[in-house]
């Protein structure tokens, strides 16, 4: 869910967004919560449930402390045993995994998931259809390969507020009247989900709809509202190599009226590197047409991206770091778009950590370079435009309780033109409630 406050801030810009990204080891019908749950002590059932947010966001070495805590406060509790295991196995300590799996068999013989699973951590390698990246192309990187009898489905829901220091955007972040009021406070709201129609060790069909939206206080004109409906296909080529394609509608609103509408298609190649990695080459295709003035059959055209990104997991199953590089074109058809047509090149790099007291940590940085094609109308034709933007984000997030987590973000924009008109500064901090299942 902080992803979305990143993807609302740039507006329809097409920039690589930081991501969260975890490795779930998760296989031949194992699940979080088992399904036939023995008694626990009061004390048990508290620890797994922090388990168990841990787990659902990657923090793999704190949910196995969770878990083995529960254990160690009841030592009959089959469940917390069960999960113990899946923690061990998502951190690759296999032979523990399989101890904690085979008490928990012991516990309760009639656990079918743990002697599924107990089978999975006496194998002598994961296979490929065991590992799944969750993920969107346009957030993250594509999903990849599906785990078999995972959970097929997640929804989530996010509600907060933030302060944004230049919604309208005025330049070199001046505020005199000939620009009007550019700051506001206001508040967000988001929610989505996704569901997997199928979901085989070589297979994947994934349907995505995701809403975000901003009302401000005073600035109403320039609300913000962001629906993305996404379908995706990807296939095993061989056990470590992935192909597929995306295909999205994407649809703007600012203000009282329609912004944007982008129907989009984005095939990708993903190569998976075991535990430790995944690369990603993929190409995007989108159709904007803008809706409303002043850019309503001036700015409508193709837009093209070329993209190359890796990501690398640490061995604590929470700690990830990624990079990339895009290439991209922004092509208006007809000539009263001129002032529109560029060419970009961008790259970026981030991290993800846990920290002290549950919180988990995520930082980005994106630097963008724009050369735009032709002389441009401010200057009267006597020169074109270029711009190199900077654009910075980092959030902390700590779970409340099961499935609840509050997130404080920040995004930073410094832009530089050759033209002055064009500069800005924009900073933006927001507070939001997550919920996710």
């Amino acid at each position: 869910m902080r992803l979305a406050l990143w993807r609302a801030f740039t507006y329809p810009r097409r920039t690589m967004r930081p991501r969260r990204v975890g490795l779930l080891l998760l296989s031949a019908g194992l699940v979080l919560c088992p399904p036939h749950a023995t008694s626990a002590s009061e004390r048990s059932e508290l620890l797994v449930a922090q388990g168990e947010v841990a787990y659902h966001r990657g923090r793999y070495e704190e949910a196995r402390a969770r878990f083995a805590e529960a254990a160690e406060a009841d030592p009959k509790d089959a469940a917390a045993r069960y999960q113990l295991g899946l923690a061990l196995l998502a951190l690759d300590r296999r032979d523990e995994a399989a101890a904690s799996f085979e008490q928990a068999v012991t516990l309760a013989p009639e656990l079918e998931a743990a002697r599924r699973a107990l089978a999975l951590a006496r194998r002598e390698e994961v296979t490929a259809g065991d590992v799944t990246r969750p993920g969107t192309p346009e957030t993250q990187l594509a999903p990849v390969a599906p785990a078999r009898d995972r959970k097929r489905w997640d929804v989530h829901a996010a509600t907060g507020f933030q302060y944004d220091s230049n919604v309208t955007i005025a330049p070199g972040g001046l505020t005199g009247e000939q620009f009007g009021k550019k700051n506001d406070a206001g508040f967000i709201l988001s929610g989505g989900g996704r569901y997997d129609l199928i979901d085989l060790s070589t297979f994947l069909f994934r349907v995505e709809y995701d809403l975000y939206q901003t009302l401000h206080v005073h600035l109403s004109d320039f609300d913000f509202r962001a629906q993305h409906v996404r379908g995706t296909m990807s296939h095993a080529i061989r056990p470590y190599l992935w192909a597929g394609v995306e295909g999205g509608y994407h649809h703007y609103t600012l203000g009282p009226h329609s912004y944007l509408s982008e129907p989009s298609a984005l095939p990708f190649v993903s190569l998976l590197e075991g535990s430790w990695g995944l690369t990603q080459v993929s190409y995007r295709w989108a159709e904007d047409t803008y809706l409303t003035a002043p850019f309503h059959d001036v700015r409508d055209g193709p837009a093209n991206t070329f993209a190359l990104d890796q990501n690398l997991y640490g061995s604590d199953g929470a700690s990830y770091a990624t990079f990339g590089y895009q290439y991209g074109a922004e092509t208006p058809r007809k000539e009263a778009g001129n002032d529109f047509a560029l060419r970009y090149n961008q790259v970026y790099v981030g991290a993800g950590f846990p920290t002290w007291w549950q919180i988990a940590v995520d930082l980005m940085y994106l630097y963008r370079y724009d050369s735009y094609q032709h002389a441009n109308s401010v200057t009267d034709f006597q020169k074109r435009r270029y711009d190199s933007t900077h654009y910075f984000y980092a959030s902390v997030a700590r779970p409340i309780i099961p499935h609840v987590s509050f997130v404080i973000a920040y995004f930073g924009t410094i832009d530089f033109s050759n033209i002055s008109l064009y500069e800005y500064h924009r900073n933006v901090v927001s507070a939001v409630l997550e919920v996710s299942y």
